[in-house]
């Protein structure tokens, strides 16, 4: 099974589709951090580092479950403001940008890597799981790959006004010479991870306070997850 069927499989999955997408790019599998990897990745000339853009975030609102009715009741909101919007009213970066530019001052900060070049813009979607696809555009030097699916806030079964903030995020280290996977591992934001209560928010706080918990848990996610790649990275405990 490819990463595109996992997700396109978990996009329809509605409540937990982040938490399904992640664990099921848990299942296909890892390429562990090798000692030749990290020598490579520490003397290749450059690494460019290429992400995918991480789309819309999906707020789910009550009108959208079974049982509207009753649970717009409970949460006292018949419909959400959408996650693109409260993304662009409040300022926010992509979060495949914030976790990515987070992730190389890490590498770079404490495991002196300054080889590491952030390139501009987005890959185009759809995901391509293929990693030949990098040699005719970086013919030297390695690609450091980043792809977020799902970024989603999903009320809980049995606590309809708690909502958990989670998504689906993989990194790659290629060599595009020949299209090799050197590296990939998983940083996955999921209602049943450690942090999990860092990462909740109230019904009202989307929009109270000018978003400022939302805010707070949008920003942690990405800073958590760049902690965990930077850790996988360089062979360290998160």
């Amino acid at each position: 099974m490819t990463t595109e069927n996992i997700r396109s499989i978990a996009r329809n999955l509605g409540l937990a589709s982040a938490m399904t997408a992640a664990a099921l790019l848990q299942a296909c599998g890892t390429v562990a951090m090798s000692p030749e990897t990290s020598a490579e990745l520490r003397s290749a000339p450059v690494v460019h580092v290429v992400k995918y853009p991480s789309g819309a975030v999906n707020i789910m609102s009550p009108k959208e479950a079974v049982g509207a009715g009753a649970l717009a009741s409970a949460t006292g909101s018949s419909q959400l403001p959408s996650g693109a919007q409260l993304v662009r009213a409040y300022g926010l970066p992509d979060q495949a940008d914030a976790v990515g530019n987070n992730l190389v001052q890490k590498l770079k900060a404490e495991g002196g890597m300054n080889n590491l070049r952030v390139e501009p813009g987005f890959l185009p979607r759809p995901y391509v799981e293929d990693a030949s696809h990098y040699r005719g555009k970086y013919p030297s030097g390695l690609v450091l790959e980043l792809t977020i699916d799902n970024p989603a806030a999903y009320y809980g079964a049995m606590n309809w006004k708690t909502y958990t903030y989670a998504y689906a995020a993989r990194a790659r280290l290629i060599r595009p010479a020949d299209g090799k996977v050197l590296w990939s591992d998983t940083c996955n934001m999921t209602a049943f991870s450690d942090d999990a209560d860092k990462r909740k928010l109230d019904v009202s706080e989307f929009e109270a306070s000018g978003g400022k918990r939302f805010k707070e848990v949008y920003n942690y996610s990405n800073e958590r997850c760049s902690r965990i790649l930077a850790d996988k990275l360089l062979g360290k405990a998160s």
